[in-house]
This record gives structure tokens, sequence and C-alpha cells, in this order.
């Protein structure tokens, strides 16, 4: 299932839309402008709450947990290293892999591939393509991208 995620302008706070593939308003991200700690809800076409992705501020490593309905579903945080930087998901056992720098990176378990993220050139702003191999994983891979998506911001 693709999505296309592109970014709302002129708003007056960080807003995501996303799309199917018949063009269909199926998510909407928006970050919430005062809130302790950076927060960001995922909606459906419906304005139903499906995910919220919250900054946690302990210790030194930045992370971001993921709530479905109250509890927590999964943690993202960036590790660094010499070499590269690491997202490493807590809870599930999921690893990111690829330049997540450059917009071109997987979500995988074990061999497998769950989704693929990548940035869609040519087009007004900044738009995204997120290709998951199971519906099932939609919700959860859109979480980890919105996740990434804040820590980047963050190191900005």
């Amino acid at each position: 299932m693709k999505l296309y995620i592109k970014e709302k302008r002129f708003s007056w706070r960080d807003q995501l839309i996303v799309r199917d593939e018949q063009n269909q308003l199926v998510y909407k991200i928006k970050s919430e402008q005062i809130s302790i700690g950076n927060k960001v809800h995922i909606y459906d076409q419906n304005e139903k709450k499906v995910l919220s992705i919250e900054e946690k501020k302990i210790g030194l490593v930045p992370k971001y947990a993921i709530y479905q309905q109250g509890e927590k579903i999964a943690t993202v945080k960036k590790e660094s290293n010499l070499f590269s930087s690491d997202y490493e998901i807590d809870k599930v056992n999921w690893k990111i892999k690829g330049n997540v720098e450059k917009e071109d990176y997987e979500i995988k378990s074990g061999f497998s591939e769950i989704a693929s993220f990548k940035k869609k050139w040519f087009s007004y702003g900044d738009a995204y393509v997120l290709d998951c191999k199971e519906e099932k994983d939609v919700q959860l891979a859109l979480g980890i991208v919105s996740a990434i998506w804040c820590l980047q911001k963050e190191e900005e």
C-alpha cells in the first residue's frame, strides 16, 4: 500500500497530509502548537486520533514514544556512532536500514521489508512516498516515519 505524504503549506502549525494511490485523504499528521515536549498526532480521514508520538526528555539520547489508544506500542530513538546515525525501534523487532538523512530508507523485520520511505523528487514542496507491504503495518510505519521526522527537526 503506497501512501503519499505532503507538507501542507501556509498552516498555523506543522501539518502533513497523507493520501493513498487514488489521491484520497487517508491521514493527517499534526504537531501540537503548545505542549511540554514535542507532540505529534496522526488522525484518520474522519478526524479520529489513531496514533500519538511524544518526545521523551529522559536521558541523553533523544527518543519518541508512539501511543495507540493510550498504550505505548513503540519507541524510536537515535543512536549516533562514528560512521552514521542509527535509529532503534523498541517494543517491535523492526530496524531502519538506509540513509535517513537523504529520506531514502527501509523499515525491516529481520531480512523482511516492512516498508520503504523515499523523498519524491520534482514536486511542489516536500513530498514523500511510504510503501508498506502489509496494510496492518501502515499506521505503525507512519508513526515511525513521523518520529524520525521529529528527531530530524529537533537536530536542525
